[in-house]
C-alpha cells in the first residue's frame, strides 16, 4: 500500500514535468526501458541494492547504463537511485502510464473469453466499451477456457463478469444466502 502511495507521488511529479515539456510519450517509453533493463540485469539489481556501494557510484552506473534516455528520464531514474527508491520503478512506471492514458483519453482493458473472439466481435465489444467509458479503449484479448462461456472484462480497475463461471458463482452465493436465512429448507 505504501509502495503505491509513494509511487503515485513520484509518477505525478514526473508526469507534470513531462506534460509541461511535451515529453509524455518519450518519458513513458524511457521508464519502461529502464524498468525492463533493471529487471533483466541481475548484476545491476545487485549493485543498486548493495548497501555498501555509495549513492554517487550507483548514480554513475545509472548514467552510464541509461545514457540513451532523455535527460528528464535519466535525471528521474538517478533521483530514484539517490533516494534508494529504485525498487519502486515498476510501480512508478505503471502509475505514470495510467496518468498518460488519462491525459490521452485512453482506457486499457483486458478481455478474457472462453473462446477466441472474431474480429467482428472484438470491434463490437470495443465500441460498447468506448460508449460505456466515453473514452478510447485499447483492449488486450486472451482465452481462458475455465470461464466455461462468455467473457470477463477488466476495465480501468473495474471488472465486468459476463462469464458462465461468474454467473454460477453468483447463483451459488444466492442459494447459500437463501439457505442461511432459512428459505428453501
Amino acid at each position: 500500500m505504501i509502495y503505491r502511495r509513494i509511487a503515485r507521488r513520484y509518477a505525478a511529479a514526473l508526469f507534470q514535468s513531462a506534460l509541461q515539456q511535451g515529453l509524455i510519450d518519450q518519458v513513458e517509453g524511457d521508464l519502461e526501458s529502464a524498468r525492463a533493463a533493471i529487471a533483466a540485469d541481475a548484476n545491476l539489481r545487485a549493485v543498486l541494492a548493495h548497501p555498501e556501494i555509495p549513492s554517487p557510484r550507483k548514480e554513475a552506473i545509472i548514467q552510464a547504463s541509461f545514457a540513451a534516455l532523455h535527460p528528464v528520464s535519466l535525471r528521474f531514474v538517478s533521483l530514484l537511485v539517490r533516494r534508494r527508491r529504485h525498487d519502486y520503478l515498476p510501480e512508478v512506471t505503471e502509475e505514470y502510464r495510467r496518468l498518460a492514458d488519462q491525459e490521452r483519453g485512453l482506457v486499457r482493458a483486458r478481455v478474457a473469453s472462453s473462446i477466441a473472439l472474431t474480429d467482428a466481435q472484438k470491434t463490437r465489444l470495443q465500441h460498447a466499451l468506448e460508449r460505456r467509458t466515453g473514452k478510447r479503449v485499447e483492449a488486450r484479448y486472451e482465452v481462458d477456457v475455465s470461464l466455461l462461456a462468455g467473457l470477463v472484462v477488466n476495465l480501468d480497475h473495474q471488472v465486468i463478469d459476463a462469464s458462465a463461471r461468474g454467473r454460477l458463482a453468483r447463483m451459488r452465493e444466492l442459494l447459500a444466502g437463501a439457505r442461511y436465512r432459512g428459505i428453501g429448507q
